[in-house]
């Protein structure tokens, strides 16, 4: 399995599985990994490029 594929899947999983209050703590980290191992955030499914967008613009990284 790609790396891609893989991060992508680990984190559909953590996020169905996250404690109430948990999920901007599980985007962060997702973002990391994947700003670390992928480097672009090109490519991302449409859910998830959604979570990361919205997290963005809430810490003020992006316009909404």
């Amino acid at each position: 399995m790609n790396k891609r594929l893989s991060l992508i899947q680990a984190f559909r999983s953590e996020m169905k599985r996250a404690a109430r209050g948990t999920t901007l703590l599980h985007i962060n980290s997702f973002t990391n990994l994947w700003e670390y191992e992928i480097g672009a955030f090109d490519g991302l499914p449409p859910d998830i490029e959604r979570l990361v967008a919205d997290r963005a613009a809430e810490l003020g990284l992006m316009d909404e």
